[in-house]
């Protein structure tokens, strides 16, 4: 019985829980008419309230409306609540620049969540939003992905569940249903769907698989070519599975974030990485950073070729901006911003805070006798080398000069503390293994030419705190999150 194969699939891949809100895409075909009549007939069962989303697309004048008015009597009698959007998605296609078939799937998952926001809203309750892709859709679905072109996580097809973003979980209960036995159970309880005529025209890539490729497949070839292709699903769906876990176990182990903007992993440990993992690694990082789509297999090669050839500061555009770029013994991920080399220049005030609107930050400033300090902080070499800082203002003020916040100038040099002499700013930058673009952002604070604090790292050997120093100036550097 259909009806308990559904239940199987919903326990198998645990895709609801009791007390949750089930949200239901439904058109009026035989589909979404077959989902939504059997999780009725389980809602007791399953401890589940339900409510139906239908979208006119304004693709079919007349038609769409009589689905439309279909959908809206039919939840009526069964007293299921039902939100219904109107798009006219042919001219959201055109503005877009993309097909009716894309537009239309936008439209209908944004409608979707929306009401499952709404929902969660109004009853506190966890939501899922269910669709009615089948094992037909399956098989259609990873024939298109081979032959536009795909990977071995492509053959996997559509998941059973699969986090779209935040409290907002797609489950598909009849993925393990022919549409031959949704047709069935349509006629056997007299639901009478409304079809879809476009459905019947080989006008879409998907509609010319469905009633061209398969059925020739199956006329000359194989007879159970869908059942086929399903195997071939599961199986790569389970491969998958295990590869992630090991991606996983890499992500959490050694991907770290540097300055809020940057994913950063050590270089030896993607290189000796096996490409199946090294290049989920990739595609993982930059999902992270906000890249879901439009890697394929020419960018993962540049990014090999790009580890391979390992030199510090070489760098490889990826796609839309997104950067992925060898500093020293680091690979970092990021996304290229519009804004050019930073330059900003503050003037320190004693006992003041200066904001750095450029950073996002601010700079604490406080003048203290010694005998103010932390007995913990007492020593004859005070300094901190991370995000506080502690200087000589004896010297500052013998010298004359008021220090300045600001970016790097031609002529910058540095006594690091400990070292004797001095070293140009670049020549510092490269020894400290800063990355080419972190050094254009990198707060200096500056008397003249030189740098007395690399902010976030190395103080000067010139204003460091002494036995004899009366008088501290402590800056605390402040980032705001």
């Amino acid at each position: 019985m259909i009806i308990d194969k559904v239940k199987d699939t919903i326990i198998d891949n645990r895709l609801i829980d009791k007390g949750e809100h089930v949200v239901i895409g439904l058109s009026g075909g035989p589909d979404s008419m077959c989902l939504f009549h059997i999780l009725y007939q389980l809602k007791e069962e399953l401890g589940i309230e339900l409510h139906a989303v239908h979208i006119n697309h304004g693709l079919r004048p007349g038609a769409a409306d009589d689905d439309q008015k279909y959908v809206e009597e039919f939840c009526a009698a069964n007293k299921i609540p039902c939100d219904t959007f109107s798009f006219d998605v042919n001219k959201i296609a055109s503005k877009a620049g993309i097909s009716s078939e894309d537009a239309g799937r936008q439209v209908r998952y944004q409608s979707f969540y929306e009401v499952a926001q709404k929902v969660t809203a109004t009853t506190g309750a966890s939501v899922k939003i269910a669709v009615a892709q089948n094992l037909n859709d399956q098989a259609e679905t990873v024939l298109m992905r081979i032959i536009r072109g795909t990977g071995t996580d492509g053959l996997g097809g559509i998941e059973y569940r699969r986090k779209e973003r935040e409290n907002a979980i797609i489950i598909r209960p009849l993925l393990d249903i022919t549409r031959h036995e949704i047709e069935e159970y349509c006629r056997k309880l007299d639901l009478n769907p409304r079809i879809d005529l476009t459905n019947l025209e080989p006008i879409y890539t998907r509609n010319k698989i469905r009633l061209e490729l398969i059925p020739y497949i199956r006329d000359n070839f194989n007879t159970n070519i869908l059942a086929a292709i399903n195997r071939l699903s599961k199986i790569a769906k389970e491969d998958k599975d295990y590869l992630y876990q090991r991606v996983e176990a890499v992500m959490e182990q050694y991907v770290s974030v540097k300055n809020n903007d940057r994913v950063c992993i050590p270089l030896d440990i993607l290189k000796k990485e096996h490409p199946a993992i090294r290049h989920r690694v990739i595609l993982k990082i930059f999902e992270r950073i906000g890249l879901t789509k439009d890697i394929t297999a020419v960018h993962l090669l540049r990014a090999d070729r790009l580890l391979e050839e390992g030199r510090t500061s070489s760098a490889s555009d990826i796609t839309a901006g997104y950067v992925m770029e060898i500093s020293y013994t680091m690979v970092e991920f990021y996304k290229k911003t519009e804004i050019g080399r930073m330059d900003f220049e503050y003037k320190i005030e004693w006992n003041n805070t200066i904001m750095i609107a450029e950073l996002n930050a601010e700079i604490r400033v406080n003048v203290l006798n010694r005998q103010d300090l932390r007995s913990s902080m007492e020593n004859g070499n005070t300094a901190s080398t991370g995000s506080i800082c502690f200087l000589s203002f004896d010297k500052m003020k013998s010298c004359g000069w008021c220090p300045v916040v600001r970016t790097r100038r031609q002529g910058d040099y540095i006594r690091p503390l400990g070292m004797k002499g001095r070293k140009k700013l670049q020549d510092f930058f490269i020894d400290e293994k800063f990355a080419r673009e972190e050094r254009e952002r990198t707060p200096l604070l500056c008397i003249g030419s030189e740098v007395l604090w690399v902010i976030g790292s190395r103080v000067s050997e010139s204003y460091k705190v002494e036995e004899d120093t009366e008088q501290i100036i402590l800056l605390e550097y402040l980032p705001k999150i």
